[in-house]
């Protein structure tokens, strides 16, 4: 039977006191918040417990966090928030439910994160269900059938009620070049037209401690 799964990305940018410390301070306080958050993906059944080096200029790590309890989600935010009190400050995040609907999430592996909040139209749910997904089939059908599409991973999360935004599109990447270019075919599929907000956009590499 398919499950439900909590999912939340957090971004944080570091504090001057990160930059304070030694190098191999830095390098060892990460070692073990990498250490405490794989603890926490096995002792929580987690899906994802992944922690990536930001590329936004704006903040320096992104975490995401996917399992099927959301106090076991909190106790993993509020893990992350203790072991580095004093040297980040909290930017983005983002709340979501992937549906049980959908397939269960693979394993981490791809080099790039992506992640953004998305809302839509109201007339979006006012027209029937075969054409919307009609709409919905052509734009998967241009991404999958991309020739640079080479093992991009999406993930479509929910947030009706829970957030500010609707859903909560998540993408694991090996090639952020090709990404792009997927992105930019993706622009001509009609379902465009009724996309509200797409921002902030999340993205990160995998972090290597």
């Amino acid at each position: 039977m398919a499950k439900e799964y909590i999912s939340e990305v957090l971004s944080f940018a570091y504090a001057p006191g990160w930059w304070a410390m030694e190098k191999d301070e830095r390098e060892s306080k990460l070692a073990e918040l990498s250490s405490k958050l794989k603890s926490w993906g096995i002792s929580s059944n987690a899906i994802k417990a992944g922690l990536y080096d930001s590329l936004r200029s704006d903040s320096d790590l992104l975490f995401w966090l996917m399992c099927e309890d959301p106090k076991k989600i909190l106790a993993a935010k509020l893990m992350i928030e203790e072991s580095l009190s004093g040297y980040v400050t909290g930017r983005t995040g983002f709340l979501s439910v992937y549906p049980s609907s959908k397939e269960k999430p693979g394993p981490d592996g791809k080099d790039y994160f992506v992640a953004y909040p998305m809302s839509k139209r109201p007339d979006w749910y006012l027209q029937g269900m075969e054409e919307s997904k009609r709409i919905v089939a052509d734009h998967v059908k241009i991404a999958v059938e991309s020739s640079h599409n080479k093992g991009i991973t999406s993930y479509t999360t929910k947030s009706f009620g829970i957030a500010d935004y609707e859903f909560v599109v998540i993408y694991e990447i090996p090639d952020i070049f090709e990404w792009v270019a997927v992105t930019e075919e993706l622009r001509s599929a009609e379902a465009r037209k009724w996309i509200t907000n797409e921002a902030p956009i999340l993205t990160g590499i995998r972090m290597d401690v």
